[in-house]
């Protein structure tokens, strides 16, 4: 069944009897839309169409069924208008809802259950009629190979300031895509999903305020890669909790911004690839640890202030930490076999806690820097090279045998 809503436009007239005539529309089209639902509840591949203008629309779908539709991927259902309302429920495999907005204070509420759906949710037609703030969309899913797009004022002429959204997967949606990118600033996402082998592309853009863009992500399972780039002319948000194991993550902050991660793994072999990326003023913070043998750690700052605070734990971890300017690292590592390699370009301060025997220790500073050091562990390697300015200091303490130091300071 094909079911096609085109052209009904809200006007908001200032005499009682066309908004009265307006009110009288809307209760018939809510009608109209009530009882086809009904008609199309034992049936599948349903379809529904929707084109509408005006403002303050109050949008209400249940879809029942499987391979049920609420646009498609070649015709998107579009709302056009500032302060409307959608709640759309679709249950059963194979669904598609696919929705294109045009207004500012939307509120949508979107869920599926079911597996391999699809939830196609856009502000960014580039209309200059209407903008994309204050949207609040939440975003809900249980199923395997769910597949969300969410794209919010991805356009220069439009923004989506101060808008929040929410995606929130139940436990078991394995093979889940999640893409978001959101343009505006002092926007906020918030992500909790719990499901193996899901992939997550996140991009936050334009100015921040003294706020920032702010992400909040919780992801649970095995073979999850995540990618988040936030960018602005403010500081940037990004809090990262991941448990499990094989994980990919790669963060890019530009313009400043301050990144808080843990990851956890869930058994002794939860081999982990961290990468992070920060320019501005930066700070990354790891202290409730990076949790798993065999991983991988590269944090790079290039700002005009950095700091670093983290916590690996686990054998065999190789970590790269460069920074750039003014900066200060603190590093916690407890287990054997590392690999640590630390680059301070500028006046810098590298506090280091080293636990593990056959360690392998890297550490080269530039311009003024110091550095105060704990090992305890056998068979432990250190090349420590100051140079490039006066008053470098090295304070160092080993407890172990079979060492080997090289320190080399230079003017």
């Amino acid at each position: 069944m094909n079911i096609r809503i085109v052209g009904y436009h809200i006007q908001l007239l200032k005499n009682k009897g066309s908004k009265e005539r307006g009110e009288n529309k809307l209760k018939y089209i809510a009608l109209f839309i009530t009882l086809l639902m009904m008609s199309m509840s034992s049936m599948a591949t349903n379809k529904i169409y929707v084109t509408q203008a005006g403002a303050s629309l109050v949008f209400d779908v249940l879809q029942d069924g499987d391979g049920n539709m609420i646009g498609n991927s070649t015709t998107a259902s579009t709302s056009s208008g500032s302060a409307t309302n959608f709640n759309i429920d679709q249950v059963g495999a194979s669904n598609i809802l696919t929705f294109d907005i045009d207004g500012d204070s939307f509120t949508g509420t979107f869920s599926t259950t079911g597996n391999s759906n699809n939830i196609d949710f856009n502000c960014d037609s580039g209309s200059s009629t209407s903008g994309c703030d204050s949207i609040t969309a939440s975003i809900t899913f249980t199923g395997n190979s769910q597949d969300i797009d969410i794209d919010l004022a991805n356009t220069s002429s439009k923004s989506a300031d101060g808008s929040t959204v929410t995606i929130t997967g139940a436990s078991g949606t394995d093979s889940t895509v999640v893409s978001a990118a959101i343009d505006g600033t002092s926007a906020i996402l918030t992500l909790t999903i719990n499901g193996d082998s899901n992939n997550y592309l996140i991009n936050i853009d334009d100015n921040g305020d003294v706020n920032g863009h702010t992400l909040i992500m919780t992801q649970t399972g095995i073979t999850a890669d995540v990618d988040v780039v936030q960018s602005g002319a403010y500081d940037n948000i990004a809090t990262v909790t991941s448990t499990g194991d094989s994980q990919n993550i790669d963060i890019n902050q530009t313009a400043g911004g301050t990144i808080t991660l843990v990851t956890t793994g869930s058994t002794a072999s939860a081999v982990k690839t961290v990468n992070i990326n920060q320019t501005g003023h930066a700070t990354f913070t790891a202290s409730a640890g990076l949790d798993g043998a065999g991983g991988t750690y590269d944090i790079d700052q290039t700002a005009s202030s950095a700091a670093m605070t983290f916590d690996v734990s686990g054998a065999s971890a190789a970590v790269t930490a460069n920074q750039t300017a003014a900066a200060t690292l603190t590093l916690t590592q407890p287990g054997a076999s590392a690999n640590i390699n630390v680059l301070q370009t500028a006046a810098a301060t590298a506090t280091l806690d080293l636990d593990g025997a056959s360690g392998v220790y890297d550490i080269d500073q530039t311009n003024a820097s110091t550095i105060t050091l704990d090992q305890t562990g056998d068979n432990a390697n250190f090349v420590i090279s100051q140079a490039g300015g006066s008053g470098d200091i090295v304070t160092m303490t080993t407890n172990g045998a079979s060492a080997n130091v090289d320190i080399i300071q230079r003017d």
